[in-house]
């Protein structure tokens, strides 16, 4: 596996060059910021009233991580040895342990009533490609529930490693959510978790049991280093719902801006008596104040067809700005549409683009307001201001409003489309995109016309990532993408918010993925643990977790979903054997999963699912073969691919 690594810089000069005879011509004189008379670089999002629920902000509570497992520190406090327990609450388990490197561990394991167990150990690994850590695991299997005595001796180096101890077969899982997704410094952030029975229903926000959890706890460590320990408890004043409830809340008052790495430890006992522990992994980062609505609107017609909508704010930096459009039918309010605006914010004013044939098409007419506003950070998708309710006057409306609309056109969704090349303009390609700190990984002899877009071992936040696919592309006249992992959400996120070489390619399949985790990745937090130990890795993307994809998520209208066509996989199911892609993966995520992305959350509702197949993986260093290998449908896509 290439470690190389190939960073592409575009000068303004370069840029020009391309713009002569490709799509960046269209863009290179283009305003972001929606104020200019030329079309945008970005596009005017719209979605009718019908969307405005699948648009509205998640519920955190949604967003949990399930936990069947505990992640513990191991330290040796300037000793050879550590001793400590082990709480087994189910009759088989696997033990995995990540040593520091330059060492190795000896682990003596003793049952509860005595007897010594002979370990048999494997070398393992959790996560992929330059994000991998190496371990080693041991599975038992019959044993007696209850608490063992772990001990291990380290030859080498005896800096700090973590355990991870997990079975498949206990009664109780955890669910831990934080309990707002307003991360901004100033605000409190709350942490929730519970117990619930691990053979519940999958599907929703699982049940609390009251009664299992004994007591927690949660670990919170800061970008400096500094670590702080909150107690969490269930009396109803914590962000932990009522008293008693099973419910357990913490809340961070005084969170600084930077990343944050969370670990959740709960003790419980089983029906039968026993104790366990599990624990659960966090990554989030909290940003600094940029924005302030100050609850005023002002409007001016752009054109006979856009009402540009200035909201009254102090802001800086790049933000997504979203609102419900309201007007009145005479005798109530009616949703008219929901709009949404990419800003580089520097001032006073946040501008929205609303085409006014929405209000004609619901039939609207003054006065009008702005519900659910909402402005997010553009690299986290993390809402930095809100308003419930903003009005508007509009004495003046553009001539659209008043015009008969039977139908929703593109550029209603989208905006005015910059002028380009023409339709099937020779010269269009297929790019083939990696994901997450990856190297190359598709086989190129299973593609035609293609470029291999290069962004090798890098973590990038799926705005910067679509960007810079964006400008691999602008030396083409038009392209579609096929896309692993990460990139298929990058792609996604581009094609919705910036015009681009996808805008005006020709084919039947925009953007095509496989393995991408289009709601999130429960390794996001337990590789960012191990990372601060080991200091090797990419680093923590706050757009792979459950919360920060459904914040993406929620800018997402069906016109964008609806030009993807994704795949999902997962490992060989043997009745004879435990299977998996990866041993230490499949104790954190849910099956069936690829050893990176779960089955549920790589579906991506209203897109085109193209159906799971098993006995494909995430990557090559997994059980089976890699999913991006699978030469059946890499000929498909091709195919079908838009150049």
């Amino acid at each position: 596996m290439s470690k190389s690594r190939i960073i592409i810089v575009l000068s303004v000069f370069t840029m020009l060059l391309v713009g002569v005879v490709g799509l960046a011509s269209a863009q290179a004189d283009l305003r972001s910021d929606g104020r200019g008379d030329a079309a945008p670089a970005t596009k005017q999002i719209a979605a009718p009233p019908s969307e405005f629920a699948a648009l509205q902000l998640p519920d955190p509570a949604t967003t949990g991580v399930r936990s069947r497992t505990a992640m513990l520190p191991v330290t040796f406090d300037g000793s050879a040895n550590w001793a400590g327990d082990l709480l087994l609450d189910a009759p088989s388990a696997e033990i995995i342990w990540f040593a520091p490197e330059g060492a190795t561990w000896h682990l003596t394991l003793q049952s509860p009533s005595g007897r010594l167990v002979e370990l048999s150990a494997r070398d393992i690994q959790l996560g992929t490609e330059s994000n991998a850590f190496a371990g080693r695991s041991v599975s038992l299997e019959n044993v007696q529930t209850g608490r063992w005595q772990l001990g291990i001796t380290a030859q080498g180096s005896t800096d700090a490693g973590y355990l991870l101890v997990g079975s498949k077969e206990s009664a109780y899982q955890l669910y831990s959510h934080l309990t707002t997704h307003d991360l901004v410094a100033g605000n409190p952030i709350g942490f929730a978790t519970y117990a619930y029975a691990a053979d519940s229903a999958y599907d929703g926000v699982p049940q609390a049991l009251a009664g299992v959890i004994d007591s927690a706890e949660l670990h919170v460590t800061a970008a400096d280093g500094r670590m702080r320990t909150f107690p969490m408890v269930d009396d109803g004043r914590h962000n932990d719902g009522a008293a008693a409830d099973g419910v357990f809340g913490a809340v961070i008052v005084d969170a600084k801006p930077g990343e944050y790495v969370a670990q959740v430890v709960a003790f419980g006992h089983s029906a039968e008596g026993a104790a366990f522990v599990r624990t659960s992994e966090h990554v989030f980062p909290v940003l600094a104040q940029t924005v302030r609505l100050d609850g005023t609107a002002t409007t001016r017609v752009l054109d006979a067809s856009r009402l540009q909508i200035d909201l009254g704010a102090q802001a800086n930096g790049k933000v997504v700005v979203a609102a419900e459009v309201w007007g009145s039918d005479g005798t109530e309010m009616i949703p008219v549409a929901w709009i949404s605006n990419v800003v580089s914010a520097e001032g006073s004013t946040l501008p929205l683009t609303l085409d006014a044939r929405w209000i004609a098409l619901a039939g609207a007419h003054a006065p009008f307001e702005l519900r659910h506003v909402r402005v997010q950070d553009m690299a986290t998708h993390i809402p930095v201001a809100r308003a419930d309710t903003i009005a508007f006057d509009a004495d003046a409306l553009p001539l659209a409003a008043n015009k008969a609309i039977s139908a929703v056109t593109d550029d209603m969704l989208m905006g005015a489309r910059p002028s380009g090349p023409q339709p099937n303009a020779s010269g269009g390609k297929l790019l083939l995109v990696h994901g997450y700190c990856s190297g190359g990984v598709w086989p190129t002899s299973n593609f035609t016309e293609y470029s291999v877009f290069q962004d090798y071992n890098q973590n990038r936040s799926h705005d910067t990532f679509a960007t810079l696919i964006r400008d691999h592309g602008a030396q083409f006249p038009s392209f579609g993408v096929v896309a692993h992992s990460q990139g298929g959400a990058a792609s996604l996120h581009l094609y919705t918010y910036y015009w681009s070489g996808l805008d005006y390619s020709s084919g039947s399949r925009l953007i095509q993925s496989v393995g991408t985790p289009y709601q999130g990745t429960a390794l996001a937090g337990n590789l960012a643990l191990l990372g601060q130990i080991f200091g090797i890795g990419c680093g923590t993307n706050w757009d792979l977790t459950y919360d920060g994809a459904a914040l993406w998520l929620s800018g997402i209208p069906s016109w964008a979903r609806s030009r993807v066509y994704y795949s999902t996989t997962s490992f060989t199911d043997k009745w004879w054997r435990y299977d998996y892609c990866q041993i230490a993966s499949d104790l954190l995520l849910s099956d069936p999963d690829d050893g990176t992305t779960e089955k549920w959350a790589g579906q991506l509702s209203g897109a085109n699912n193209m159906g799971h197949k098993t006995g494909w993986c995430h990557t090559s260093s997994m059980r089976d073969p890699a999913q991006y290998t699978d030469y059946a449908r890499n000929v498909n896509m091709n195919a079908y691919a838009n150049r």
